[in-house]
């Protein structure tokens, strides 16, 4: 009996584990200086949010939310799971790359 329960146990928990999502750290790393804004697109797909600056540069945002597996339990989750945003910030200067910035930060209440 304690056997088919721990296993029951850890079936409920594998069920809990979220489903990797999309990696920005890595695709970050294939973000180069002078590449084209067509080619990041087509790469990455298009931006989640687009900031226009005064000097003319153009500002790109990718989010992703990752959660722990206690995140995913309900009603534990939102007291005791880890949640963090994924943020990939590119910056273009005349349809060019001119800077690339992977952060992690936590969501805000």
């Amino acid at each position: 009996m304690r056997r088919l329960l721990l296993i029951g146990l850890l079936m409920g928990m594998v069920a809990c584990t979220p489903k990797p999502g999309v990696n920005l750290a890595s695709k970050a790393c294939m973000v180069k200086k002078q590449v084209s804004a067509e080619e990041v697109r087509r790469y990455l797909g298009p931006p989640q949010r687009v900031e226009r600056l005064p000097d003319g540069r153009v500002v790109w945002f990718y989010y992703n939310l990752q959660k722990d597996a206690l995140a995913a339990v309900p009603f534990l989750g939102e007291k005791f799971g880890r949640q963090e945003i994924e943020v990939l910030r590119i910056t273009f200067s005349a349809g060019r790359v001119v800077d690339c910035l992977y952060y992690v930060t936590e969501p805000r209440s």
